[in-house]
């Protein structure tokens, strides 16, 4: 009775904030208005993280009246002062090398006041585990890398309505299809992924920064979690195959922006998914995103096999799709 009370408060609430969020983005100027790298032509509200968040501190409270062990996959330092740095960049546009900083600042308290978020090593399917280097400074340093390597590739895919939303829905799968516990954890959470996307491809309402933090740094911190008390579960090639794609965008937008003598982390239209879109419309590129994104790792899934050759295939499918859209 105490369980389904919760929940039923908790689904209210969050309802409640569906229906009032006009007002809560006007009261908090949490309102995008189009710009030259905008593909909406009104002004939309950036309500994803405001009610992410909510889901998020609303789930915490059911686990805790549960009296189950909170931070088995969740970690409430991290994930609550990264949406913090970034609801601040939605109100305020920070610069991309403060917001950067921060993010530095926030992981190395967090790993200094919970050290199970270090990475401390790599558990690899066919070469058991690989350790890092005990020297401390190498180690906060490589966690804060990898950390933000997978929160900034994530962030990358937003940029077309519904995209990040699905993404993060794709990758909750598969981590629910490996360990259904996570979906105990993050079931109110995953729920409102799925009402704001239905709200998200209606239009004028966006993630934002703090949406696509929160998704991204609540799955980092499954990963994180799992390597340390399960390391066997999610092996680092799995990790290496579902960011495969919004990685290697990633890092060719920062090598082309470099050579241009532009700053690397200056948004533009030069994304795959904004390629595919002028190619193919918008329901086809999260079609085709999802695709590209999650079939490899289901492949490498079932077979436990064909790593290299995976990679391979999935770099050409990727560079096929660049020339053809060109």
């Amino acid at each position: 009775m105490k369980f389904f009370f919760a929940n039923f408060l908790a689904f209210s609430f969050l309802y409640i904030l569906c229906v009032n969020r006009k007002y809560i983005c006007s009261k908090l100027n949490l309102i995008d208005t189009p710009g030259i790298l905008s593909i909406h032509k009104s002004k939309a509200l950036i309500f994803g993280g405001i009610f992410l968040f909510s889901s998020l501190v609303l789930n915490f409270f059911i686990i805790y009246l549960n009296e189950r062990y909170l931070d088995k996959y969740i970690s409430i330092y991290l994930i609550s002062s990264f949406f913090l740095i970034a609801i601040i960049d939605d109100i305020k546009n920070l610069d991309a090398i403060l917001k950067l900083f921060l993010t530095i600042i926030a992981c190395l308290i967090i790993f200094y006041i919970d050290p199970s978020l270090r990475i401390n090593s790599l558990n690899f399917f066919f070469n058991n585990s690989v350790y890092i280097n005990d020297n401390i400074v190498f180690n906060y340093s490589f966690s804060v890398l990898c950390i933000l390597l997978f929160v900034n590739a994530f962030n990358f895919i937003d940029g077309i309505d519904g995209l990040a939303s699905s993404i993060g829905l794709s990758f909750f799968l598969y981590l629910i299809i490996k360990n259904f516990e996570i979906f105990e954890y993050y079931y109110v959470f995953i729920f409102s992924i799925v009402v704001f996307l239905f709200l998200n491809l209606r239009g004028k309402v966006f993630l934002g920064d703090s949406g696509n933090y929160l998704i991204s740094v609540s799955i980092a911190a499954i990963l994180i979690r799992e390597n340390y008390y399960n390391p066997t579960l999610y092996f680092a090639e799995e990790i290496f195959l579902l960011l495969l794609i919004p990685g290697i965008d990633m890092l060719r937008l920062f090598f082309i922006r470099i050579l241009k003598k532009q700053n690397p982390f200056k948004g533009d239209k030069n994304h795959l998914h904004h390629k595919i879109l002028k190619k193919f419309g918008k329901s086809k590129t999260i079609l085709i995103y999802l695709l590209i994104v999650n079939i490899p790792i289901y492949i490498y899934m079932a077979t436990d096999k064909f790593l290299i050759f995976i990679i391979l295939s999935t770099i050409s499918v990727y560079l096929t799709l660049l020339k053809y859209t060109s």
